[in-house]
Parts: C-alpha cells; structure tokens; sequence
C-alpha cells in the first residue's frame, strides 16, 4: 500500500495527513480505530516494558504489557535480562503480578507450573497426567532490547532490530552516563484520554509557555532542533542559563552538551528525557480507547536536588494531564473537522502522525529526514 492510499477504518481516514493538518477528531474516540492500533501498532513495535534498576539480581522481576498483552521481564541466573509473555502455557494464567524477586522459578498460582528463569518449564504436578510434549512448553520468549536504565520488547519477529529501532539514543545515553544513574522516583496517573493525544502533547513545545510555569522558565523553544528518524524523533532544546548555572557540575560532558536538553519520542508510547544531569521518561500505556495509565520515572547521577525534581515533574504532568483531558473532551464534538499543527514548534506531532499512518497502513514507507529541523530552515520552507 503506497502512502497516497486511503487507510479507513470504522469511517476514520488514517491515510498520513497533509502536511500541516492533523488526523481527524474520531482517530482518538474509535474503538475500532484504537482495537485496530493494538495489532498494527503495538504488537509490531519496540516498547518500553521496564527499567534494569528494578532487575539488579537474578531473579528479580517486573511486569508490564505491550498495548493490552501482559509480559514479564526476569533477570535470568545467567546474569541475562529476558522478556516472557506472562501466561502460564497450561491455562494461561498469569505467572507473576507487580515487581520483586521470585526466587529460583516463576510460579503458577492456579495448579503450580514452574518455570526457571530462563523461561524452562521444569515443574508439573502429576505430569503423567499429559500426553503432550512438555519439554516444549516453557514460556513464550519475547524478543528484548536493554538501553540503560531502560528494557523494551516486541512481539513482532519480523519487526527491526532493536538497534535499527531506537535509532540515535545509544550514543546520546552513552555521553549522558544514563547506566551508572540511581532511580529517584516515580508517579503513575490514570488519565481519561486516547493514547495518541498524550504522545502529542510530549512533541510539541507550543503550550509550553501557555500551559507551564516551571518547565517554561527551563527551555528555550524558538531555538531548538528538531531531529527524524525512521521510528524516533527529539528535540534539542537550549536550557536557559540561570538553569545552566544552577544544575551540578556534569564533567563528563563537554561544555556545548551542558547547555541544552533532548526531549525524544520514541515510537510508540515513550517520551525520554535526557538533560545534562538528569535522564526521566514518560511511558503512555493505552488502556481503553480513551484512557491511558501514564508512568514518569526520573534518574541522575546523584541525588541533589530530588524534591525540586520531583515537584517540577508532579506539577508539570499534572499540568499536562488538565489541558489534554480538556483536549480529549472537545475531540468528541460531533461534526469538529480535523485541526492543524504548527509548521515548527508542533512540527514532531506531523513525524508521529506519519508513523501512526505507516504502521496502520501495513509499514510500506520511510520517513527519512535529512538533517536537524531549525525555526529559520521551516519558516524559509513555508515562507
């Protein structure tokens, strides 16, 4: 299917919109549109499932999903970090819940399966009882990506590869020294919106200066560069100098890479974060056409600074969070035609919806961009 080709589904033309213009209202209130973005979307994409800090000793675990299927990520005895659909192969039942440590094995609770942390099935009670070939039934392994401090895994095996995926960010989480970072905290907040208008809100530095007090007064937005690539894009945004001045030192860093913060998207559902001192992300996890459950996870190098790092991100998410779900609420007017984006400070929001047009169109085109993004290079574009 070429890009031109119309993609509709229960009436919604996902077809990537003209350049400027935005997806229509109903692709974030369809529950056939959202059903439909479950099986073309996330099921065939990289995602974001944990953190390794949670995964320091073997058997340490975490669980997740990838759009609504359930997964659990293990640290193997073999010091091996591993992604497993969490469902028990005899019932399906749910092997793990939460986050710890299960010891040497993974065990159903519903009739004691038990699988080692290597995904082998290794107990059955009353074995004899089964004629099929057990030594075939250990868990369903999922393909797995480690970018410190974060795990991702995709369902897809015909999917990228991991690193053709995340593009960029291994060299920028390199310089950052994201791997020798502590965790300092977390929030969580279920939020009554579709999926895609979160992600957007993250793309774009348009209502910063309308919508945030704190993060408005620590970027610059006019002078940033935006950055494409295949399945990622981010932002180079300057840090203003009282904040340059005030931030730890950060020695690892050249003086240029002191001076400006990467907001990223990496497709689906993730928004990471990368200052000179500091690494957090945003994970959107879709839960209902119009519903999400955010998670925003914060790490540094030390921990000065923490209860202004965690009252920015509190403060600047619930900030978000009231002027999408007031977003979310106008998308529902019958008969509202499809809005616009701006041609630079929004201009990330067209990249994504390009991807989402892509993914839902089966993957038959690139969105390769040549070099950085400026507001002088957009507005001679558009001029």
């Amino acid at each position: 299917m070429s890009m031109t080709e119309p993609v509709i589904i229960d009436g919604v033309d996902l077809s990537a919109p003209a350049p400027g213009r935005v997806l229509p209202p109903r692709a974030y209130t369809s529950p056939a549109v959202y059903e439909a973005e479950l099986e073309r979307i996330f099921a065939r994409s990289w995602v974001h499932v944990a953190d390794t800090t949670d995964l320091r000793s073997p058997g340490d675990f975490v669980t997740g999903s990838i759009g609504t299927t359930p997964v659990v990520v293990v640290r193997g005895h073999d010091g091996e970090i591993r992604t497993f659909l969490n469902a028990c192969r005899h019932r399906g039942t749910t092997v793990a819940e939460g986050s710890g440590n299960c010891g040497k094995s993974l065990d159903c609770p519903y009739h004691a399966w038990s699988y080692a942390t290597d995904g082998r099935l290794i107990g059955v009670p009353d074995r004899e009882e089964f004629s099929c070939d057990l030594s075939t039934m250990g868990l369903v392994t999922v393909r797995t990506g480690v970018l410190a401090p974060m795990v991702f895994a995709c369902l897809d095996a015909g999917a990228p590869t991991f690193e053709d995926w995340i593009g960029a960010w291994p060299p920028l989480m390199k310089l950052g020294r994201t791997d020798e970072m502590q965790f300092l905290f977390e929030y969580t907040y279920d939020v009554d919106v579709n999926w895609k208008v979160y992600v957007e809100n993250g793309l774009e530095g348009y209502h910063v200066r309308f919508v945030h007090d704190m993060l408005n007064d620590f970027v610059e937005t006019k002078t940033a560069r935006h950055f494409f690539e295949e399945h990622a894009n981010y932002t180079h945004a300057f840090v203003k100098p009282e904040y340059v001045a005030m931030a730890p030192p950060a020695p690892h860093l050249m003086e240029g890479d002191r001076l400006f913060a990467r907001f990223g998207h990496v497709f689906p559902n993730l928004i990471p974060v990368l200052s000179p001192d500091e690494f957090s992300y945003l994970r959107i996890d879709p839960i209902g056409p119009e519903k999400i459950r955010l998670v925003a996870r914060s790490f540094a190098l030390s921990s000065e600074f923490r209860e202004l790092r965690e009252d920015s991100v509190d403060r600047t998410n619930k900030q978000d969070i009231a002027a999408v779900s007031r977003v979310q609420r106008g998308l529902r007017a019958r008969g509202l035609p499809r809005g616009a984006h701006a041609s630079f400070l929004e201009t990330r929001i067209g990249h994504f919806e390009r991807m989402v047009a892509r993914a839902m169109a089966g993957g038959t085109y690139s969105l390769s961009h040549d070099g950085p993004i400026t507001f002088e290079k957009r507005m001679s574009e558009v001029a």
